[in-house]
């Protein structure tokens, strides 16, 4: 079977004006273009995704970087000047279908090792385009004939094409919103009602640590309605350690002091989702008992150990999307590689405002961006409270995580929190900021 010549292709491909009936315009004409907006809309959602595989592993990260750039130059190189050797490279598209269906189903071998990875809308929809790229370049070199079919003046060829690129556009659009913006690391948010955003926070620097996340605990004692496990006394590990971390954790809603968190009925259906989701929840704790196990798994150290709320290790991958089996941090009792899983936690990005979560009203979303935020350098060094001068001096910057939401979860056995499951602190955990949960002097 011949190969379409570079001179035949251009012709075949050219939008010529309808001027006389031997110059009506190719289905290759339409091709040619629907093609090159298919690479654009892959390149943009491998660029989308570049820094949370850069999180995970370099070289996954550089796999991304260089899909993405080539995808881009091909779409270019399409619209200003297609070539059989382009076709060729796009041809090539087939090896990134096929490392997405090995990451689906044997895991990538290259990196940490972290099992086969769900099927999510961002990466089905970068295969969909990609496959239409292969097709599309396989027709055109060894179909020519097909490609070479002129369309009449009211063919609905060009209405399709039209219908097409709109439907790409907008499914491409809805990839990058929070609602399915992490599915290409995790799978889909599961439905649960979400509650207002609350505040929670960090150690400042001078005690040698701060959170990057947590949640506020409703102000309650033990004879207030609707609270849960242990009474505020001044007496657990928590308390004893010195006060809250930072302003987050009595911030927001009315709430101003730490303790049990309140509690609100469910419903018989929350209560079945939610138990379907705390036990996606539990499984991390297997999967992650120790700081080794979690940077193995692709978490790095975001914070040094804060009593109440422990050392935070992040994988933000997870921060596109809420997905109770994929938490974005892991909350360790220290920070040395054989220090145990007390906690997880939630980091979401999502800009309209607190995320779906868990199921039922009792989870308590909160958020960092008071005063400027956190001081971070590498990993945060100081609290809200910290001003932006004093950040400065320490060599960091403050960061206000405007549209971050964050969540604390503990359900890892052994450390069911005594304030609620999702409460902001936890009383048990105390400890020395910057040194671990059994430290004390």
């Amino acid at each position: 079977m011949a190969l379409v010549t570079d001179d035949e292709l251009v012709r075949d491909l050219e939008f010529r004006p309808n001027t006389d009936p031997g110059s009506e315009r190719t289905v290759g004409a339409y091709l040619r273009w629907m093609l090159a907006l298919a690479s654009f809309g892959a390149a943009a959602l491998h660029f989308a995704f570049v820094p949370g595989h850069f999180s995970e592993y370099w070289a996954h990260g550089t796999f991304f970087v260089v899909v993405a750039w080539l995808q881009l130059a091909w779409a270019i190189g399409m619209l200003v000047k297609p070539s059989r050797t382009l076709l060729f490279v796009g041809l090539l598209n087939i090896v990134v279908v096929g490392v997405w269906i090995v990451s689906r189903t044997a895991g990538i071998p290259i990196g940490p090792e972290t099992g086969s990875e769900p099927v999510g809308f961002p990466d089905t929809l970068s295969v969909v385009l990609e496959s239409i790229i292969v097709l599309g370049s396989a027709l055109l070199l060894w179909k020519p004939s097909i490609v070479r079919n002129r369309l009449r003046p009211h063919s609905v060829v060009p209405g399709l094409a039209v219908a097409a690129t709109i439907a790409l556009v907008a499914a491409s659009a809805a990839a990058f919103t929070p609602r399915y913006g992490g599915e290409h690391h995790g799978a889909a948010s599961t439905p649960g009602a979400a509650s207002g955003g609350h505040g929670h926070g960090t150690e400042s620097a001078a005690t040698g640590g701060a959170a990057a996340a947590g949640g506020d605990a409703e102000a309650a004692g033990a004879e207030s309605h609707g609270a849960t496990g242990v009474a505020l006394t001044g007496d657990t590990p928590c308390e004893k350690s010195g006060p809250p971390a930072s302003e987050g954790q009595t911030q927001g809603e009315g709430h101003n002091e730490r303790g049990p968190a309140l509690q609100q009925d469910l419903t018989r259906d929350e209560r079945i989702l939610l138990t379907q989701q705390q036990d996606l929840a539990r499984a991390v704790a297997l999967r992650y008992p120790t700081v080794a196990d979690g940077e193995t798994g692709g978490y790095k150290k975001s914070t040094t150990y804060v009593p109440c709320i422990g050392a935070h290790y992040t994988n933000t991958r997870y921060a596109l999307t809420f997905d109770p089996s994929n938490p974005s941090e892991l909350l360790y009792d220290g920070t040395a590689p054989d220090s145990k899983l007390v906690g997880l936690s939630y980091l979401v990005f999502s800009p309209s405002g607190p995320p779906e979560g868990f199921a039922g009203p009792n989870d308590f979303w909160h958020t960092h961006s008071s005063n400027g935020g956190l001081c971070m350098k590498e990993i945060v060094i100081g609290a809200e409270s910290m001003s932006k001068a004093e950040c400065e001096r320490l060599g960091g910057k403050k960061v206000g995580l405007e549209g971050v939401y964050m969540m604390h979860n503990w359900v890892v056995p052994g450390w069911e929190c005594g304030w609620g499951v999702f409460a902001g602190e936890c009383p048990e955990l105390g400890g020395k900021g910057g040194k671990d949960a059994w430290t004390t002097t």
